[in-house]
């Protein structure tokens, strides 16, 4: 049971160290690659004192860094998904204050459309409705010959 659970562990190692070996390669080729590794190398071989400050730099500044990248980029994301909430509450808001408003406002519309609508067929049926005949000597609704 433990050489195969050994085994397992193994292949799933292997198979992860060469699926970044793969990803990497699409990254930076492996010439590209070698060039660095030889170049550093030359670089310890000539200066070794400078190389191990360079390295102990690095491997101490790390993970500060790596914290406070981490640190601002949450910062930046927390502020956008509180922005975007700010955001949305108060659209929301308005929308409340923008339903009433335009029920109201096509409410007065459609009475207005209507008062004018039925004023001209009031009037349309007066019109066709009123007596043909002399006033005063004007003539009213008849051409003159």
């Amino acid at each position: 049971m433990a050489t195969t659970t050994t085994n397992d562990v193994g292949d799933k190692a292997s198979g992860l160290f060469s699926y970044a070996q793969s990803s990497l390669d699409r990254v930076v080729s492996p010439s590209s690659r070698q060039r660095a590794y030889d170049s550093t190398a030359e670089f310890a071989s000539a200066r070794p004192i400078l190389f191990s400050f360079i390295v102990a730099q690095l491997l101490f500044s790390f993970l500060p860094v790596l914290l406070f990248a981490t640190f601002s980029l949450s910062t930046v994301a927390f502020s956008l998904g509180a922005a975007l909430v700010f955001a949305l509450f108060w659209i929301g808001v308005a929308f409340m204050v923008l339903m009433p408003a335009l029920l109201l406002t096509s409410s007065v519309a459609v009475l207005i459309w209507g008062w004018a609508v039925g004023s001209f067929l009031v009037a349309r049926w007066l019109y066709n409705h009123a007596p043909i005949g002399n006033y005063e000597d004007k003539s009213v609704g008849v051409a003159k010959k």
